[in-house]
């Protein structure tokens, strides 16, 4: 419950809870552990008469969170009250700032979490209690502003007794105490305070308590002050005018180039004085720092007691700061570091927070590596704010105090190219980078190729800034030429490049971790999942999982969908390089092979469930595990693919130079998925490419199903003669190998090629021949198909009767057997043959019908063409509003299968329809 209430309206991981409970060494049942505990206090509130106790704890996926109304919570109570406080008083009304400060300190009863003695509970209660003795400073500061010096001075003699290191407190006490007439008391309490900070710490009392001391001794009249009645008006100065030190401001130079980051600029102002720490996480090369120094100067005036930088260098193997020289530096800063250097840490801790306790500073602490060079460091209150940055995502901050995240990425494509085009046009041309398309490509490649990072585009920048004669595409070139792309994101004089972060950042990866990221090169894609990288890295699942959680944290790799993580060229270009350093350990050759083992694995799983009739492979013996379920049904094998799509391509790229058989043999288990979903040109310059290399493929009937697959391919993004060509060679290899069904499916692909062509009869003819085939083969999915494109040769050629007795035999086939696919693309079929008989009522029946066995089966190609017939069947019922509806869910289902030409006839019929 208490870590619950820490994070309020959030979603807690059960790793979270069960750090809080166990102090980070939980037992092996601690999960089921934390579900009985919540169980358990359900019960209680319920037995309690609280009927909504499901409702405020709820189970989410992977944690629990507690939904309540904030103003339920006391904490929040008080520190809204505090806010309101501060209001006030920045507004000059310091007596009613100082009454919303007796109501919130009214809420306090005792310690928080008084009993809970967990670390991170513990912790977070340490920071929360120190909010109480700031609000009291603040409180008893307003009164003696307003005069109540005689009423407040038994309190102050309280709280010093209670808090006797915050000097404001008893600098406050020793002013009530001037003010009442008893200077000899206010003196021998500064007295008393500097014997308990010279024994306990090792310091002097602050410039501050110092010179209020040498006023008191002067008895300044200045420090009278008000009085309740309002007789004495005279200001005092402020405390430590004319001794003090000044104020530090240790923030570096604004970045010149500094371009964009609107919304993250935003974020930090809108997070500040919320949470105790706002942390800027962000891969290496994508200008934390900057950033943070940028919007560092522009709020410098909210910090008017100073601002302290420090680089901790918490990514550098060697060099990065310890937690004991954060809080040094920082005391130094403030002319506080305690004379005797063997004070212990503890102590500098209560020190800095009482030091920064009323104060507005701004403290940031660049490059950190882990928490422990934070917590030192977190303000208690008052105005003062933290600021990190970091290239690890430090989720472990958040269970100890309250944080706000900026998780930055790469620029935008115009705020990356602004930086290029700056630096060309700086460098000589007239508007940034000359007119011309070669100039535009060349443009295009190096924002590809940069992917947003701030460090490689100015980068390649400054080497534009430098060499006025490099142009744009002149340094594409040399990039694309080098073969080594990091070499050309360095420049002369400076140690900072792309190579030299990411070899800081790798610098503290574990020895696994370090293989995992590099094994990473090897994907092909840029999109890669854990059970791919498994596969990879023959490592078992779990570590990898883990693995991969490390190199998130450190933004080695960054979220890309809910299974997927990708990679930035320049980081996989890093990877590769380091892989070639091990290559003799790490074996890239077999990192590959097992990956594209991977791929055939679920390739092959997805094609017994598309189609369970294609199993030529089937004999091939035990695949590769791939750790992901069996699927139930064709649509749950369409999902996962569409979900790696992006990544078919490479991989069968990479299977064609790495071994071409395998490249077959994966063409073959996909080809199903591919005829239902559609081909984007990505897909078909690599399926074309595994055909050019088909002279390499010894085995004929390896070859017979690649001319086969190439050939449906064709046909489905209607590169027609092509596809004829591809399908005759399939057909005589496998007629020549003495298979049936391989000869009836690429007949059958050969009858509708000639059916797009309008060659009817001879469409038909090859449907006829397909059928004979599938009958001798015994292949009912064959049979059926070759039935439904029969028919429609048939009602192309007028032939409706004898198209509809061949439809509906296809149908009862198709139920018998529950092919669903097939009997949704007959139900669109048999809706096309009323629609040419203008019976618009039965076409509509027979096409919903079909779309929706479409949509379950995941048949996203024919849906396309149902959708459009629907559209014309309504349109002939005189709806034409509604029948451009249709034409524009056609017209999306069509885009999403990279079907251009069906996607212009939908946009041909939209605006011939006035839609």
């Amino acid at each position: 419950m208490a870590r619950l209430l820490l994070s309020p309206n959030t979603l807690v991981s059960i790793g979270a809870l069960t750090e809080a409970l166990w102090d980070g060494v939980p037992p092996a049942s601690a999960e089921r552990q934390v579900q009985n505990v919540a169980s358990q206090l359900r019960q209680a509130w319920l037995g309690a008469g609280v009927t909504e106790a499901n409702e405020v704890v709820r189970t989410g996926r992977a944690g629990y969170s507690l939904d309540i109304d904030l103003d339920r919570i006391d904490l929040h109570v008080f520190r809204g009250l505090v806010a309101r406080a501060a209001g006030l008083s920045d507004a000059g009304d310091p007596a009613a700032a100082a009454g919303k400060l007796r109501e919130a300190l009214a809420l306090w009863r005792g310690p928080a979490f008084a009993g809970i003695d967990t670390q991170v509970i513990q912790g977070n209660a340490l920071l929360i209690d120190e909010e109480r003795p700031a609000a009291w400073e603040e409180c008893m500061r307003l009164e003696l502003q307003t005069g109540l010096h005689g009423r407040v001075v038994t309190e102050l003699a309280s709280l010093v007794a209670e808090f006797p290191f915050r000097e404001q407190l008893t600098g406050l006490f020793m002013t009530a105490l001037y003010r009442t007439g008893r200077q000899a008391a206010a003196l021998q309490t500064y007295q008393q305070a500097r014997a308990r900070l010279n024994d306990e710490l090792g310091i002097d009392p602050g410039p501050e308590l110092q010179e209020l001391h040498t006023r008191i001794l002067r008895s300044d009249p200045m420090l009278l002050g008000p009085t309740a009645e309002g007789r004495a008006e005279v200001a005092a100065p402020p405390a430590g005018a004319g001794n003090a030190p000044p104020a530090p401001s240790q923030i570096p130079p604004p970045d010149g180039s500094f371009t964009g980051r609107r919304d993250a600029l935003a974020l930090l102002s809108e997070h500040c004085g919320e949470a105790q720490v706002l942390v800027v996480a962000g891969a290496a090369g994508m200008g934390k720092t900057s950033l943070v120094v940028e919007w560092a100067h522009r709020v410098r005036d909210r910090f008017p007691d100073g601002q302290i930088f420090l680089d901790l260098r918490g990514h550098s193997a060697d060099s990065s700061s310890s937690a004991d020289s954060v809080l040094e530096h920082i005391l130094e800063s403030l002319d506080l570091s305690p004379p005797n250097t063997s004070v212990p840490p503890e102590k500098r801790v209560a020190l800095y927070r009482s030091a920064v306790a009323d104060k507005k500073l701004l403290i940031v602490l660049d490059n950190a590596g882990t928490i422990d060079h934070i917590l030192p460091a977190v303000p208690t209150g008052g105005g003062s704010q933290l600021v990190v940055t970091s290239r690890n995502s430090l989720a472990a901050l958040h269970t100890r105090v309250a944080v706000k995240g900026v998780a930055l990425g790469g620029l935008s494509r115009a705020e990356s190219r602004s930086i290029i085009t700056g630096a060309s046009g700086a460098a000589g041309a007239a508007d940034g980078v000359p007119e011309g398309q070669g100039r535009g490509a060349a443009l295009d490649r190096l924002l590809d190729l940069c992917d947003g990072m701030p460090l490689a585009l100015r980068i390649l920048a400054a080497r534009m800034m430098a060499d006025r004669s490099l142009t744009v595409e002149q340094l594409a070139a040399g990039l694309a030429r080098d073969g080594v792309p990091l070499d050309g994101f360095a420049i002369d004089g400076d140690t900072r490049s792309v190579r030299s972060v990411l070899a800081n950042t790798c610098a503290t990866l574990s020895e696994d971790d370090a293989r995992l990221f590099r094994l990473l090169a090897v994907h092909p894609g840029r999109r890669m999942r854990a059970e791919t990288v498994a596969a990879m890295a023959a490592v078992p699942l779990p570590a990898v999982r883990r693995g991969l959680g490390n190199l998130l944290a450190l933004h080695l790799v960054t979220k890309a969908g809910e299974n997927h993580l990708a990679m930035h060229d320049l980081v996989q270009s890093f990877a590769a390089e380091r892989l070639d350093a091990q290559a003799r350990e790490d074996r890239p050759a077999e990192a590959l092979d097992r990956l594209l083992n991977w791929y055939l694995s679920v390739a092959a799983m997805a094609n017994g469930v598309l189609r369970p009739d294609r199993d030529a492979f089937a004999g091939r013996g035990e695949r590769t595990e791939s750790f992901v379920e069996q699927f139930a049904k064709d649509v749950d094998a369409i999902t996962f693919f569409d979900q790696e799509k992006e990544n078919l391509a490479p991989a069968i790229a990479a299977a064609v130079r790495h071994d071409i058989d395998r490249a077959v043999e994966l063409l073959y288990h996909l080809h199903s998925y591919f005829l239902r979903t559609g081909f984007s040109s990505a897909d078909m310059d690599a399926w074309k490419h595994c055909g050019d290399n088909a002279s390499r493929v010894r085995d004929p009937l390896l070859r017979a199903h690649l001319h086969h697959a190439l050939g449906g391919a064709l046909v489905v993004t209607h590169d027609l003669d092509a596809a004829i060509g591809q399908l005759f060679l399939a057909t005589e290899l496998y007629e020549g190998q003495g298979e049936p069904a391989g000869a009836a499916g690429s007949r059958l692909g050969l009858g509708f090629a000639y059916e797009l062509q309008g060659r009817y009869q001879d469409a038909l003819a090859e449907h006829e021949l397909a059928l004979g085939l599938a009958r001798t083969a015994g292949n009912i999915t064959l049979v059926v198909h070759a039935l439904n494109n029969s028919a429609d040769a048939l009602m192309a050629l007028d032939d409706i009767e004898a198209g509809l007795e061949r439809l509906r035999a296809g149908r009862e086939l198709a139920q018998e057997h529950g092919l669903r696919h097939h009997e949704a693309a007959i139900l669109s079929s048999i809706g096309a043959l009323f629609l040419r008989q203008r019976d618009y009522p039965r076409a509509l029946t027979h096409l919903h019908e079909g779309l929706v066995l479409m949509r379950k089966s995941g048949f996203r190609t024919a849906e396309a063409d149902t959708l459009a017939r629907i559209g014309h069947a309504v349109m002939g019922s005189g709806d034409a509003a509604t029948a451009v509806e249709w034409f524009r869910r056609a017209q999306e289902v069509y885009r999403r299968n990279s079907d251009a030409t069906g996607e212009a006839e939908m946009a041909r019929l939209i605006g011939r329809t006035g839609g």
